[in-house]
């Protein structure tokens, strides 16, 4: 059977025999697509209308942990161009009295943008 030979497999390869050589090896990750980025201070990415969400998965709700902590149901993030399911979990809270605003698309001028969840 022919085995194919990509970029990917080579490239950690080449790293570690660089850095044998004594030669300075630096990864970075590749950046975000621009169309999916939103830098500090830029305006939020708008789209022109929401995306179906898929069907919310059923999920068993454990035991808490203490006093201090919230149950915040799974829910779906937006990750720019795809729904990813996040798993509901305990987490504990930042002060008393806080609650947790789940991840949801606002209309804004054009469209609609995504405010992911957070603390409020």
């Amino acid at each position: 059977m022919k085995k194919s030979v990509t970029l990917l497999t080579i490239l950690p390869a080449a790293a570690l025999l660089l850095a044998a050589c004594g030669s300075k090896v630096v990864v970075t990750p590749a950046p975000a697509p621009a169309a999916f980025v939103n830098p500090p201070g830029a305006s939020p990415v708008v789209l022109a209308s929401v995306p179906p969400m898929p069907p919310v998965p059923a999920e068993t709700m454990s035991a808490s942990p203490g006093q201090n902590y919230i149950w915040v149901s799974g829910h779906y993030d937006w990750m720019g161009d795809h729904y990813a399911w996040v798993k509901g979990a305990w987490m504990a809270a930042p002060n008393a009295g806080a609650t947790w605003v789940v991840g949801h698309w606002e209309p804004v001028t054009g469209g609609y943008t995504w405010v992911g969840g957070h603390w409020q």
